[in-house]
């Protein structure tokens, strides 16, 4: 029993330190309706009720700046040290044309929205999320920015973690940032 157990060990433990292959973003062609339903779910538990309208932009916004990757960094007690790849990727990938923004007719009162209208929007909840990047600070993760503000003011930033599942992209918990512009 113990000739098989050693070498039936020694694989596991040699298939568990392997280093896993970089990640690469969803391929969306917009972003999935599970990633506002799981904003919502958030909304909901910071006390903002189900009846507050949330405009919410149609199309990704460009989210990824120096401070948001910055503030992403203060997130992982680890502070993996990024390889220039995976910042350059990031990079790329916030640079790419807008995605549109699958909107739930349920869960949270969204209100699509095109552009920011200052009579319409000065006191409303405003949603902007940020194509999908890869976490450069977190092995195997992806991921979004959520931008929410009132009326464009007093941001609160979030990051919204993807991973791949059997070829699923899942949300997972999303975390609030420390970030002021």
């Amino acid at each position: 029993m113990r000739k098989i157990a050693l070498p039936a060990l020694l694989l596991l433990a040699a298939c568990a330190s392997s280093t896993p292959a970089p990640l690469k973003t969803p391929e969306w062609t917009d972003v999935p309706r599970t990633v506002l339903d799981a904003f919502c779910l958030r909304t909901v538990n910071e006390g903002i009720s189900r009846e507050t309208a949330i405009h919410v932009y149609k199309v990704t916004r460009p989210l990824v700046t120096g401070a948001s990757i910055a503030a992403l960094h203060d997130l992982y007690p680890d502070r993996r040290k990024p390889d220039m790849e995976s910042l350059t990727l990031a990079q790329e990938q916030s640079a790419r044309a807008p995605l549109p923004v699958v909107i739930p007719a349920e869960g949270c009162k969204w209100r699509p929205i095109e552009r920011y209208e200052g009579p319409r929007d000065h006191d409303a909840e405003l949603l902007e999320l940020s194509a999908p990047i890869v976490n450069p600070f977190s092995r195997g993760e992806a991921g979004l920015f959520a931008r929410l503000s009132i009326g464009n003011q007093a941001p609160s930033w979030y990051w919204i973690p993807l991973g791949n599942h059997n070829e699923r992209w899942m949300v997972g918990r999303i975390l609030p940032m420390d970030l002021r512009n």
